[in-house]
């Protein structure tokens, strides 16, 4: 039999595979035994050697792990290296001799010992590819949750982010379970056997190709600018009605996509869009416009032409205050007649819109509004054309070398409304103050310690990789603390960005900020230069894990406990509820189950942490209902002023007092101390250990005694209930210390 089924004699050189070691190992435990003056360690330089010869450089440290089967794989061309030797020192009689001992033992032929554990990616990337080109409506994210499906059924878990980046050919090795998960969803679409496969995918090589070029993402601005002339051409301001125009026309064209999507590729809030769907939908908006409406510049730095300002929003208090002096002007004029008028006004400038609309807007109800409306109250009664103030306009640059025309300022709330998407970020007149905003929201850098803070890190500047290496080398090899310094000092405004990521949870930015610090101190503690990787790609794990840690532990008074398993599902628990309630509906009782088993818990914990997610501290001293009103801590009810409650608990205090007294003679001066002591007492009871330092006896001793007492008061209640009497309360002749008592405790 010919060796090279497990050992590949046309194994190609440095390829990424790796497959079971244990036929390997075998075979050469079997060349060490016939040769004794050989040891492992010379094996291993033998085999360095040999592949060194065809140009591979091999660790002899990593030969000798995977000769001991520290390292449970090895690369084929190891095995190839290995055949040689084995050939060289004994010629065919000895790998026959080998082989022969491998097939005995079952290492040998088509068995999971020799098949690959890892596989190159290039060799899977084109099965899901198929896969794609045959299920054109689905994107690689919904293979990736496929994927993860069929490998959780053989006992295999990875995350969909995983599998998207090997569907993305992003890493060299696969394992080959991955392979196999393809193959059974590609038998589900029609597809036989692997050859099949190979034949389809040759076949249809150029059609997966153009489809893969239609995956492509690319800019999403060119849509944008394209739906903005749309829009200046077609005199449409709605971005909505826009979006549900192209979903209807994408659909004619068998592109199914959601409207949310397109509505976001309209507005410009998408960054990135397949290459086949923004070539769709240029086609659609080109088809529709004029080529001078699609030719014509965008201006960014100058001010906006007229019909950017006609659909740009605008606040909407300067034309109330027009309204009110206009009604205020023209005896007989009413709101709704001027809503009217107004409304034809807006016809006649090529916009569509109705009176109903127009009047809340005139009556102050409305923060903001398009811009066509406020030109046509400029232009009532025939006045001469003028065009909307730019100070008015959500989004438009100001020329801050001239003082802007008179007009009415609008409300306080009114700097509030949100800007348009459609033009730039508007910048404060030079004369108006500018508001200091919250600290949450990005405070004056001049109005609190932490806005100090972030103005002075501002003078420490990112470093070069070279800097960074020579610092950390300097740190980990010589102890340099001035080095580890300036690492840390160029990374304290990375530090700022990745808490303000968790500035969503109610937290100070300032207390997660502090936390993120001492990550960044641990990450310089921690870091290893010789991995040669960036310091930021290494910080920033450290960082996460102490806002992180500081979120969990600060969340809640009482504490719920640390860890991955508590961060994962604190983290992940409400976006994997809310998804799960789109599809079930919401108050299904099966969601907790499904989520126990995401995420690997039990049903009781995952109730146990929807409450603490969904629920903050409440401090007592908070108003109830309103200001004056009474705190939350005078509202609960106090259990011990119920008088039902005070009556039973006097009435049962008397009874049994009355039965003490009944037995009290009968009892010996230690049984009464234990009664006293142990039994009425109403503070913190003495304890058996006390008790029997007191009268001189061991604690054991004392235990007996308060039995023996218990017993006869537990005769005494008895009779009384047989009886069926009421017990008169009779106090103990004296509660206070009795000689004999003294004399005990002496």
């Amino acid at each position: 039999m010919e060796m090279s089924v497990t050992m590949p004699a046309a194994a190609m050189a440095e390829t990424p595979e790796r497959i079971p070691g244990a036929a390997f190992r075998a075979a050469a435990t079997l060349h060490l035994q016939r040769n004794p003056h050989l040891s492992r360690e010379s094996l291993a330089r033998e085999l360095r050697e040999r592949l060194a010869r065809r140009g591979i450089g091999y660790h002899l440290r990593t030969l000798k792990r995977q000769l001991s089967g520290a390292v449970a794989t090895v690369p084929p061309e190891v095995e190839h290296a290995l055949r040689d030797v084995i050939a060289d020192a004994g010629g065919a009689d000895a790998i026959a001799a080998i082989e022969q001992a491998l097939v005995e033992a079952g290492l040998s032929g088509e068995s999971a010992a020799t098949t690959p554990t890892y596989i190159a990616c290039e060799r899977m990337l084109p099965l899901a590819q198929l896969w794609l080109y045959l299920h054109p409506e689905r994107s690689k994210r919904a293979l990736a949750f496929r994927l993860r499906e069929e490998l959780e059924r053989v006992g295999i878990r990875l995350n969909v982010d995983s599998l998207q980046s090997i569907l993305a050919g992003k890493q060299r090795l696969v394992r080959r379970e991955i392979q196999d998960a393809l193959f059974a969803l590609l038998r589900h679409a029609g597809v036989t056997s692997a050859a099949d496969a190979e034949a389809r995918i040759e076949a249809m090589s150029r059609e997966i190709r153009g489809a893969q070029e239609g995956r492509a993402f690319e800019s999403a601005r060119t849509i944008h600018e394209l739906a903005k002339a749309w829009k200046i051409e077609h005199k449409e301001p709605s971005s909505r009605r826009l979006a549900i125009l192209l979903k209807q026309r994408l659909a004619e064209r068998g592109i199914a996509i959601g409207l949310p999507h397109v509505q976001k590729l309209v507005d410009g809030r998408a960054r990135r869009v397949r290459h086949a769907m923004a070539k769709a939908i240029e086609s659609i908006l080109r088809g529709d416009a004029s080529s001078a409406a699609i030719e014509a510049p965008v201006v960014k730095d100058g001010q906006p032409s007229g019909a950017e300002l006609d659909l740009a929003w605008v606040k909407a208090a300067p034309i109330a205050e027009l309204a009110r002096k206009h009604v205020a002007d023209n005896p007989g004029m009413t709101m709704r007649k001027l809503a009217i008028q107004l409304s034809r006004e807006v016809e006649a400038l090529g916009y569509a819109t109705s009176p109903n609309t127009i009047q809340p807007i005139l009556g102050g109800h409305k923060k903001k509004t398009r811009g066509f409306i406020y030109r046509a109250l400029l232009h009532l009664d025939g006045a001469a054309p003028t065009r909307v103030p730019t100070e008015h306009v959500f989004g438009a640059p100001r020329d801050r070398s001239t003082e802007p025309p008179p007009s009415v300022d609008p409300p306080a709330d009114a700097e509030t409304s949100p800007r348009s998407r459609l033009a730039p970020k508007a910048s404060s007149p030079e004369a108006a103050p500018r508001k200091p905003r919250p600290e949450s929201l990005g405070a004056s850098l001049s109005q609190s310690p932490f806005g100090a803070y972030r103005a002075a890190i501002q003078r420490y500047q990112a470093l070069d990789r070279a800097t960074e290496l020579e610092l950390a080398w300097r740190y980990r090899r010589e102890g340099d603390h001035a080095a580890a310094n300036a690492l840390v000092e160029s990374h304290l405004q990375f530090v700022v960005k990745v808490a303000s990521q968790y500035r969503g949870y109610g937290m100070q930015l300032a207390d997660l900020v502090e936390e993120g610090n001492l990550g960044l101190l641990e990450a310089v503690r921690r870091f290893e230069p010789s991995r040669n990787l960036r310091f930021k790609t290494y910080a920033i794990y450290w960082i996460r894990a102490y806002i992180v840690d500081h979120l969990l532990r600060e969340w809640s008074i009482v504490g719920g406990g640390t860890g991955p398993l508590v961060s994962r599902t604190f983290f992940r628990l409400r976006r994997e509820r809310a998804k799960l309630e789109m599809q079930l509906g919401e108050g299904d009782a099966s969601i907790d189950t499904l989520l126990a088993t995401r995420f690997q818990t039990t049903e009781d914990a995952i109730r146990s942490m929807s409450l603490r997610v969904a629920s903050r501290d409440t401090s007592l001293d908070v108003r109830a209902y309103h200001e004056d009103g009474p705190t939350l801590l005078e509202t609960l009810r106090d259990p011990s002023s119920d008088p039902e409650h005070l009556t039973a608990s006097a009435e049962r205090d008397a009874f049994v007092r009355g039965v003490v007294g009944r037995v009290w003679k009968a009892l010996d001066p230690r049984e009464r101390l234990i009664v006293e002591e142990r039994l009425l007492s109403r503070d913190d009871e003495v304890s058996l250990a006390d008790l029997g330092r007191r009268l001189g006896v061991s604690r054991e001793r004392v235990r007996q005694l308060e039995a023996r007492t218990k017993s006869k008061l537990r005769s005494a209640f008895e009779a009384v209930v047989r009886e069926g009497g009421e017990v008169a309360e009779v106090p103990p002749p004296t509660m206070q210390p009795e000689p004999e008592i003294e004399a005990l405790c002496a």
